[in-house]
């Protein structure tokens, strides 16, 4: 599964200019997860962070890391900018409508992981997600490298996720911009990754999501093929 591997290397290439701190998550203990969707209140938060939420799929090998693009959250003292970036590599699904589910299925980790201490709100449909920070949870030493292994516990809860990166940025003068319209681009691939497999018109010339199947890799073969497939 390749379709997201051209926008894992759009934001590997935003990331590469800014300082960076790597974590191997066998090495780091997890932040406790409170089980349930936590409310911190605006006089218990130390700080909000807001930006973009990303998950992109491959089936390229990805090693099990944490990395912070910017300050770990013991070095931030006030609201600011941010974006989280998830690589999960699957096996190699050949089957699409399975292939689909499973991205479906990793997209929605991000509504199932509650850290103690640091509130995730998403909205799915601008690929919005802030964070808020409890005072308490920096006092007692949270931090994104704790934060990163619980998430990528979450996602090997999947069967077929076999490495997980998880990138923080934090750099206040970051190309934010970048990171949305590369979340735009992924929800793109999967809307049309959807259509290819359901629709029963195969008339490219009327198709809105014809520049996503040009595009792609991989995109424009599996839509012929499917198009076989029902002649």
């Amino acid at each position: 599964m390749n379709f997201f591997d051209s926008l894992i290397n759009d934001s590997l290439s935003v990331i590469s200019k800014y300082r960076q701190i790597e974590y191997s998550p066998d090495k780091s203990e997890a932040r406790s997860d409170t089980g349930y969707s936590q409310v911190i209140l605006q006089r218990d938060t130390a700080y909000e962070l807001s930006g973009a939420g990303i998950s992109l799929v491959t089936s390229s090998d990805i090693q099990d890391r944490i990395i912070v693009a910017g300050d770990e959250l013991s070095e931030i003292s006030g609201n600011r900018k941010f974006a989280r970036i998830s690589i999960i590599q699957t096996d190699d699904v050949e089957d699409e409508q399975k292939a689909y589910n499973l991205i479906r299925k990793i997209e929605y980790v991000k509504y199932h992981v509650f850290p103690e201490g640091y509130m995730i709100r998403t909205a799915s449909s601008s690929h919005k997600e802030s964070v808020r920070v409890a005072k308490s949870a920096l006092k007692n030493g949270i931090s994104f490298e704790s934060v990163g292994k619980l998430m990528i516990n979450k996602y090997k809860e999947i069967e077929a996720v076999r490495g997980v990166k998880i990138i923080f940025v934090t750099v206040p003068d970051a190309d934010y911009d970048a990171f949305f319209r590369i979340a735009e681009k992924s929800n793109d691939i999967t809307k049309t990754l959807n259509h290819v497999m359901n629709t029963v018109s195969f008339d490219c010339d009327t198709c809105n999501l014809k520049a996503v199947c040009d595009e792609v890799e991989g995109m424009r073969e599996l839509h012929f093929r499917n198009k076989e497939m029902n002649m």
